[in-house]
């Protein structure tokens, strides 16, 4: 019987490159936590649907679908064991890009051609996503409640029907700046060998994306959103700040009033890097998680799961900063709550 054995469940919410994965990996320090081993758009995809379906397959499914899968790392990875994991994975022909790696061994993976563009099927995000655990404790190998932490950006376009089926559960809504935020995504769009998310069948003709890259000509990456089909012909900047405005409008709509209610918190990016453990007591408060495990061990960047952004846009500066002064006005409504 799997049915309320969530307890006061933790969904992190926001758009792609604005800290989700590390606020994630930072909440997880809590010893009693369960998270899943990647971000849960497998999971959702598995139940029927992308980042925007209209469908939502009630609270059982997505209970079990998620005990399955959760775990707590009782162990990690040592530097040591991290490194000979990671050579005999590429030995066997493995992209180092599905590993959960620190920045400099992927560097050194790439300096030897293990990195490279996915060939073929559907990605979802990358690293930290899928180093397996180490004497782990599964949840569905358990009894009793169970502490979950999870992020995937397509929450964002889910917080009613979550809201609704996990009436005890806690959203922590993390909002970057939409300028660095876009500048990470161009980024990312651009990167080699991460972030491949969906195959399209439509040819895509971006600008700065599709007219570079071979691989640029079908894939999508990070979220799909409403409205995207109208954008295959924009320039990237268009479709980055699309993106993360696609991604806030409905944490903004749906997330104010849960912030009413007392079941929403939202935090800046910013302030999480500027003052981490500050905002990591607020955070662990708000979730009832242990705030010293939590917060007592400041910032860890190798959480980060792209700390470095490979690529300045360059020519597409001042468009950039006119598209993220336009993107900006989506948080008018919430400014008193990230202050």
């Amino acid at each position: 019987m799997t049915a309320d054995r969530l307890d006061r469940p933790v969904f992190v919410v926001g758009s792609p490159r604005s800290g989700t994965t590390l606020l994630q990996n930072l909440l997880c320090r809590d010893p009693q936590v369960y998270r899943l081993g990647r971000e849960s758009r497998f999971l959702w995809h598995r139940l029927g649907g992308q980042e925007v379906t209209g469908r939502f397959p009630g609270r059982e499914r997505v209970e079990r679908a998620y005990l399955s899968e959760l775990y707590r790392g009782d162990r990690s990875w040592s530097s040591g064991e991290t490194r000979r994991w990671a050579l005999r994975m590429a030995s066997q022909g493995m992209p180092a890009q599905y590993l959960d790696l620190p920045h400099d061994l992927l560097d050194e993976l790439s300096e030897r051609g293990v990195v490279g563009p996915f060939a073929s099927s559907v990605q979802t995000e990358t690293a930290p996503f899928t180093l397996p655990p180490l004497e782990a404790t599964y949840a569905s190998a358990t009894v009793g409640r169970v502490r979950m932490v999870d992020k995937d950006t397509g929450h964002c376009w889910r917080l009613p029907e979550l809201a609704g089926a996990f009436p005890d559960a806690r959203f922590v809504c993390i909002v970057r700046d939409p300028e660095p935020a876009m500048r990470s995504l161009m980024a990312g769009w651009r990167h080699p060998s991460w972030f491949f998310t969906y195959r399209l069948d439509a040819e895509l003709r971006i600008s700065g994306y599709s007219d570079e890259f071979e691989w640029g000509r079908h894939w999508w990456n990070f979220n799909l959103f409403p409205g995207h089909e109208q954008l295959i012909n924009a320039s990237l900047a268009q479709v980055c700040a699309e993106q993360w405005a696609a991604a806030i409008r409905p944490v903004v709509e749906h997330g104010l009033p849960l912030a009413d209610q007392g079941r929403a918190l939202f935090v800046r990016f910013e302030n999480l890097v500027a003052d981490p453990h500050a905002t990591l007591t607020r955070i662990a408060r708000f979730t009832g998680l242990d705030v010293e495990t939590v917060a007592g061990n400041g910032l860890e960047k190798s959480y980060m799961s792209m700390a470095r952004n490979t690529w300045d846009p360059g020519g597409a500066e001042r468009q950039l900063a006119e598209l993220a002064a336009q993107a900006r006005r989506e948080l008018a409504p919430v400014e008193g709550l990230l202050r």
